[in-house]
């Protein structure tokens, strides 16, 4: 008897025991049926936008400044910058290293292995360069030069040396005194499209080597810069922003074509120059591509939205909503919400998150 009547009471708690995804569903149904679409929907998308119990929260912090996020090329190392904290993690082995900088940098850019960043502080007429290590204090130092703050530069992998423009030339100096700035590239090796607008130049290291978007206004060339031997070697034009995404180590993306015709392009990854390949026609939905790990498949943030999508399937929208996306490892997603919460999560939604993604829609419209 006493056997039955604890077999009775356990099959009562296991129905009632319900996941937080099954309640909301309850609860969002009986709104609907009374019509009270506004306050379903208003529900329905602080689910959508707030992390989960298993995701990984980086920081709840919100900056008063945009948060400044970078990558290693193989996407395992991040950096970020919120305000003038500076924190570095090892996304494989979970270390992770914070420092506190004197002032707010405009920009950080990192090495490929990002274990060293060159920072810009702002000034009256331009910016100061900083060359710091990441993973401890071993490099702290300030660059002779005052440069422009349009552009972005770039730090060896071993700290050694940072790269930076001046009067559209790019210098090399070495992070060591006496401060040794020479000049490696002449304005004419690096032109832009249009040699008599102002210029920008945006470098992104490639191991020892760097690739250098050169132009303005939706039009640049892409060099292949070796700092060795103080070459730059054009690979590519007709590219409508100097923004590059990274793959997960051998080939990185960005987008070629004009104002209402953008085209994806593939830089692939080997030993000296990358091969560049064209690869087909994006929308407006897909212009932040972040290669999986499958054959091309791309996820892609929109107006809050996170876009699952490829040549040859139909994009669609995943139960999950950031403000900014960006592919960390392989598969994960990191994810910059509405509220400024910063976290990591996956992309294997349970079916109940993709019935919440469906009610959301449903009184959203209505």
């Amino acid at each position: 008897m006493l056997y039955i009547s604890i077999s009775v009471l356990f099959f009562l708690f296991l129905i009632s025991c319900k996941s937080k995804q099954e309640s909301l569903i309850e609860e969002i149904n009986e709104l609907m049926e009374d019509q009270n679409y506004e306050k379903a929907s208003s529900q329905l998308k602080d689910y959508l936008v707030k992390p989960k119990s298993d995701d990984e929260i980086l920081s709840l912090e919100k900056p008063e400044t945009t948060r400044i996020v970078e990558l290693s090329y193989d996407r395992k190392r991040l950096v970020y910058l919120e305000d003038s904290k500076l924190t570095w993690k090892d996304l494989v082995e979970g270390n992770k290293e914070t420092k506190s900088l004197d002032e707010v940098p405009a920009s950080i850019s990192v090495s490929s292995n990002a274990n060293f960043a060159l920072a810009e502080y702002p000034m009256a007429n331009g910016c100061r360069l900083f060359a710091i290590s990441l993973k401890n204090n071993d490099l702290h130092y300030e660059a002779g030069a005052q440069i422009s703050c349009r552009n972005r530069g770039g730090i060896a992998d071993d700290g050694s040396k940072i790269y930076y423009f001046v009067d559209n030339q790019l210098y090399e100096e070495k992070t060591e005194e006496p401060r040794t700035p020479k000049m490696i590239l002449s304005k004419d090796k690096i032109a832009p499209p249009f040699p008599n607008l102002k210029a920008r130049f945006f470098l992104y290291p490639v191991g020892k080597d760097f690739l250098l978007f050169s132009g303005n206004a939706g039009s640049y060339y892409l060099y292949y810069v070796q700092p060795d031997k103080k070459s730059a070697e054009k690979i590519d034009q007709e590219i409508i922003s100097p923004l590059l995404y990274y793959g997960t180590g051998d080939a990185a993306y960005y987008l070629g074509g004009s104002i209402g015709r953008l085209h994806l392009r593939r830089l692939q990854f080997g030993k000296g120059k990358p091969s560049v390949n064209k690869l087909f026609t994006v929308s407006r939905k897909e212009i932040n591509p972040w290669k999986l790990p499958a054959k091309n498949e791309f996820v892609s943030n929109y107006s809050g939205k996170v876009h699952l999508w490829g040549p040859s399937r139909k994009s669609q929208v995943l139960p999950l909503m950031c403000e900014r996306i960006w592919v960390v490892d392989q598969n994960r997603i990191l994810c910059e919400n509405e509220t400024k919460e910063f976290y990591i999560t996956g992309l294997d939604f349970p079916q109940e998150d993709w019935t919440i993604l469906k009610l959301y829609e449903e009184s959203r419209d209505k």
